[in-house]
């Protein structure tokens, strides 16, 4: 193998994985995660993505949105809970984990959401998924000692981290991936794409093997992102991130697999209901 090369994720690195859950436990022992997520025209973007966190099975998950659309949100989720979004926001003393960015894209409130967003990224002790609009907002250097931070980027999104071009991020996924996490503290990077890959500035990176050309569709981005935060919101599931991440990955591509090999026109809304489920 080429020096850097990106090592095969396999299925079998997944046997008994989630580790089996404790029968006497309760919601309180698999985390608590917080979800900021939709904006007038993009609502659908909080739905999916707190559906597909459902799907990991925290504890608790509160979709935290914007005014505009609370009603319309709130209306299509039953044991998530909806609140209003506020620039002072204050999590749940019980949050374990945060998920930032689907469906952020409406212009207005880039300004109010920048500042909190770097907060979020430089000060907090919570895991932090970061995923589309809020890619932009970063900021460079380092974060919290010890935190765990991921970036899910496309191939676009990592071409205005790095201000260059897709093209160029394709030539060298390698070597973009490990770029962006340097400027970025380390942090956690799933490049999404044709085998995605997986990994941080320095150690192993991993190729996932899983997935299709279907999975080319809007939302999908929205379900992987929710579902990586759902798993990293239940604290057993932190100690070992990497692989909890890589796991993530791998079902999203899985479910795909499966849905293709069961019908030719299956949707996003599919793909929630199968994530989680694809068999080893």
């Amino acid at each position: 193998m080429l020096a850097d090369a990106p090592k095969p994720a396999t299925p079998g690195e997944f046997k008994n994985f989630p580790p089996r859950r404790n029968v006497d436990g309760n919601k309180g022992d698999f985390g608590t995660l917080a979800i900021i997520a939709g904006s007038f025209g993009f609502h659908g973007a909080g739905v999916l993505t707190a559906r597909a966190a459902q799907r990991a099975q925290p504890g608790r998950i509160t979709l935290f949105t914007q005014e505009k659309i609370y009603a319309a949100v709130a209306s299509q989720l039953q044991a998530v809970m909806v609140n209003v979004w506020q620039p002072k926001l204050k999590f749940p003393a019980s949050t374990s984990a945060i998920l930032i960015g689907p469906g952020l894209a409406a212009p207005e409130i880039a300004g109010k959401m920048k500042a909190f967003t770097q907060k979020l990224w430089r000060n907090s002790a919570l895991a932090l998924v970061v995923d589309a609009s809020a890619l932009d907002w970063l900021p460079p250097g380092a974060f919290s000692k010890n935190a765990i931070r991921i970036i899910t980027p496309h191939p676009g999104e990592a071409a205005r981290l790095l201000k260059t071009t897709a093209q160029k991020i394709q030539s060298n996924r390698v070597a973009s991936l490990r770029e962006i996490s340097k400027r970025l503290g380390n942090c956690w990077v799933v490049l999404k794409g044709n085998q995605t890959i997986v990994g941080r500035s320095v150690g192993e990176i991993f190729v996932n093997p899983s997935g299709n050309p279907h999975l080319a569709q809007g939302g999908s981005g929205d379900v992987l992102a929710g579902f990586i935060a759902g798993l990293l919101a239940q604290p057993e599931l932190q100690t070992d991130a990497g692989k909890t991440i890589r796991y993530a990955v791998w079902q999203h591509g899985a479910a795909a697999d499966e849905l293709q090999a069961e019908r030719a026109n299956w949707v996003v809304e599919d793909l929630v209901e199968k994530i989680g489920d694809a068999r080893r």
